[in-house]
């Protein structure tokens, strides 16, 4: 008897052991991921002598040293407004290019459409520094060399083919009869766009907006080759404090979580529209 009690008892349990072991998987991932943010965190707060201890100690008292020698740094507060500065300029280049472009390639009978979007993953997928050595010279030439608009425009090479990519998938999913209806009214392109594409599409955009901004925020291939002083981006701010002889990484750790932090609260922030954006047109179930 006690066996045949005992029996749907053990088959709730084996039902139950999957999942738990799912959840079990699940932290381990969470924190082998997040050890990595730690241990900056960590070394930031620590004292000069403790984050050189060997072993590496656990138990420390903490400090805010670090992170008050950022802002008295010659380089770091300026490369940290370099990268608003740029992050703005390039965001609103890419949206200001890419949404005629995505409406023009969706809607407009343009020639040669499918090489365009062949041109556009092949140059989404190619590596960025591919792109500065050519430039440069002609970035020297033309002025644009260590600017902020010279940077940003260069950012175009990688997030505009993603932008016209992901706007022209939003584009498709409004239906054609909305144009034909507005044509037959007497609207134009510019207004269709702007009154029926732009609105219908927000979350879209917005999602567009918010992956250009988080790339082009820890973007440092094409800084290193196109900046010297005046417009470096806060990823090369983090590599002032390494030396000929030495290392500072209590405050090359703390400028690493400042530079983590925006793009942090802004992922978290924006996590709802980015989703929204994702899937819009999706079938819903």
């Amino acid at each position: 008897m006690n066996f045949v009690f005992a029996l749907p008892r053990a088959v709730r349990l084996g039902r139950r052991l999957p999942l738990a072991w799912a959840y079990v998987f699940t932290g381990a991932m969470v924190l082998f991921s997040l050890f990595p943010v730690y241990w900056v965190l960590a070394t930031a707060l620590k004292t000069k002598r403790d984050g050189l201890a060997n072993p590496p100690l656990w138990l420390f008292d903490p400090t805010a040293a670090n992170f008050l020698k950022l802002w008295t740094h010659d380089t770091f507060k300026y490369t940290f407004l370099n990268s608003v500065i740029v992050t703005f300029i390039g965001v609103a280049l890419s949206l200001a290019i890419a949404i005629p472009a995505a409406y023009a390639i969706v809607r407009m009978k343009v020639r040669g459409r499918n090489i365009v979007g062949i041109w556009l993953i092949l140059a989404y997928m190619l590596p960025e520094f591919l792109f500065v050595l050519p430039m440069f010279s002609l970035y020297q030439w033309t002025g644009l060399y260590d600017t902020h608009v010279g940077l940003a425009l260069m950012y175009q090479v990688h997030v505009l083919p993603l932008s016209i990519w992901l706007l022209s998938s939003f584009f498709r999913e409004i239906n054609p009869a909305i144009d034909e209806a507005a044509r037959i009214e007497g609207a134009t392109h510019f207004q269709i766009l702007t009154r029926i594409y732009i609105p219908c599409t927000m979350p879209g955009m917005g999602a567009t907006a918010i992956l250009n901004t988080i790339w082009i925020w820890n973007e440092l291939a094409i800084a290193i080759g196109l900046t010297f002083s005046r417009a470096q981006t806060v990823t090369l701010g983090v590599t002032s404090f390494r030396g000929y002889t030495a290392l500072d990484w209590g405050a090359m750790t703390a400028a690493s979580i400042i530079a983590i932090i925006p793009m942090l609260l802004f992922a978290v922030v924006a996590q709802k529209h980015i989703v929204k954006g994702l899937t819009l047109g999706a079938v819903k179930g």
